[in-house]
Parts: structure tokens; C-alpha cells; sequence
């Protein structure tokens, strides 16, 4: 079979199995079965495969058509510009999460000359994605990545290593708040905001990932709700918090961010579907 047919038949797989995107993805995993790049793909479309090849090229369609993450299957995602490892043990990375890497970047702008000179803290890191994206940003920022996962901490090790960020990016192990020794300028995180019933409707792929970063309560508020009282006592004056939400949570994070910084501006980041997608208050002083 050559490479272009093998290509054809598992879009059509894909395709009959619902998976968005099926001619991307089914690139996606022939290239990495072969262990080649996009530019070798598509000067390779004649190419024979081997029986070898064909076999774990199939395997690797299997685990998808079953409900398995491509970023699983491939063990890699692209986030900000960067490539990240991922396994089971993170969240997948996410394009929309990409606007709280851009809240926290413009807040720094916002500081003029001082705007690398920042103490950021990076709550439930998973991949590392998030604080991985500002650290390369911010040559002079230290950036504090804290989990309550010591196995999504040694993901977030190994892409900290990976971009060669070590000294710039300390990993924490701790529940929320209680991994850091003090007040920081900034407080990002894109922690669980699913309700349970939310989570019921989750795609096959989805439910794959951990439940522990994705669900929160009955209302979805349960991590959301901490983080927001408890940045009162970790964020300087001037200093920032910025959060990821579900748009179903906008109303209520805003009113409890309202209640816990009176003198606070908040702000509402509007993903590329038009999805309020990332909620910040910036701190007064």
C-alpha cells in the first residue's frame, strides 16, 4: 500500500467514526507512525509502505477510532508556538488557552520597563504549557508552576527541560495556593470548570483526559471559587489574576471577583468563537 492510500482509507475511517477533522488527523498519525515531518509527508505520497509500517500505522487509527486523544496517541501538541509532551496524566493543551497566556503577556506590557520583571504562579500546571509560554516570553519573569499531581508535575518537568527553562521555572507540588512561599505579581490558571452534569456530555476523547482537571462540583465553581478568595492573600498590589472559565461561569465568576476585590477592574477576554473565555481582575495599588 502506498503512502497517499493509506492516507485516503483512515480518513475514511475517521470520518466514519465522527472524528473531526479526519484528513488533518489521519496526517497527523501517518506521520507519526513513520517518524516523519509535514514536508517529507507530502514529498512521500508515492512511497510503498512496509508491512511493518502499515501494521503500526493501523494500530495507532484503532486507538483513535476508540476514543483515545490524538495528543495521546502522538505524545506531543503544539501550544503558543511551542511543542509540548502530553500524556494521560495532563490535559491536552488547548488553542483557546492560548488568551490567558495573552491576558498575562499584555498585563506585563502594561508594567512599561518593569514588564519582564514579574513573579508569576501558575496553578494546576498539568503539561506546564501555560507557564512554559510566559517563560519564554519573559526572559526576566520567574514563574511558579504549582499542581496537586506529582505526575502531571513530572510532565511539566520534562517540557521545562525540554525548552531549556530550568532555574526559570520552579515546580511546586501543593494544592492551589499552599505550594507558594509568598505573595507573586501575577496568579494564572486554567483550572477545572465543568459541572458533574456538564461532564456526562463531554466528547469520548475528552473523557479520556483527567477528570481532577476538568471537573469541579456540582456547579462547576468548586476550584474556581478558591482560587479567587485565596488570590486575596498571594497577589501584591497592582498585581493580576487571570482565569480560564467556561462561558456558563462568567456571571458568577465575575460577581465573586467583584466581592473579593472591591477596589479590582475586571475584564472579560472573548475567545475566536466569540466565547468568554478568560475572566481577569487586576489588583488595586
Amino acid at each position: 500500500m502506498r503512502l497517499r492510500e493509506a492516507w485516503a482509507r483512515s480518513r475514511r475511517q475517521l470520518e466514519r467514526a465522527s472524528i473531526p477533522d479526519a484528513d488533518i488527523e489521519a496526517q497527523v498519525l501517518l506521520r507519526n507512525a513513520l517518524g516523519i515531518d509535514r514536508a517529507t509527508f507530502h514529498a512521500s505520497l508515492d512511497r510503498e509502505l512496509s508491512n511493518e509500517d502499515a501494521e503500526a500505522f493501523e494500530r495507532t487509527v484503532r486507538r483513535r477510532i476508540e476514543g483515545e486523544p490524538l495528543s495521546y496517541i502522538t505524545g506531543h501538541r503544539e501550544f503558543y508556538g511551542l511543542d509540548f509532551v502530553v500524556t494521560p496524566d495532563v490535559l491536552v493543551p488547548r488553542q483557546e488557552t492560548e488568551f490567558l497566556v495573552e491576558a498575562v503577556l499584555e498585563h506585563a506590557r502594561s508594567r512599561g520597563g518593569d514588564e519582564d520583571a514579574l513573579t508569576i504562579a501558575d496553578i494546576g500546571t498539568g503539561s506546564g504549557c501555560i507557564a512554559v509560554a510566559l517563560a519564554s516570553h519573559l526572559p526576566n519573569a520567574a514563574v511558579y508552576s504549582t499542581d496537586v499531581s506529582r505526575e502531571a508535575l513530572r510532565v511539566a518537568g520534562e517540557n521545562v527541560q525540554r525548552h531549556g527553562l530550568e532555574g526559570r521555572v520552579s515546580l511546586r507540588h501543593g494544592d492551589l495556593f499552599e505550594a507558594l512561599e509568598g505573595p507573586v505579581d501575577v496568579v494564572a490558571s486554567n483550572p477545572p470548570y465543568l459541572s458533574t452534569n456538564e461532564a456526562v456530555d463531554l466528547p469520548p476523547d475528552v473523557k479520556r483526559e483527567p477528570s481532577v482537571a476538568l471537573v469541579a462540583g456540582s456547579d462547576g465553581m468548586d476550584v474556581l471559587s478558591r482560587l479567587i478568595v485565596g488570590a486575596r492573600e498571594y497577589l501584591k498590589p497592582g498585581g493580576l489574576l487571570a482565569l480560564e472559565i467556561d462561558p456558563r461561569r462568567l456571571e458568577a465568576v465575575e460577581s465573586l471577583m467583584e466581592w473579593a476585590f472591591v477596589d479590582g477592574q475586571v475584564a472579560v477576554i472573548k475567545d475566536h468563537a466569540g466565547l468568554e473565555r478568560v475572566v481577569t481582575v487586576r489588583v488595586g495599588g
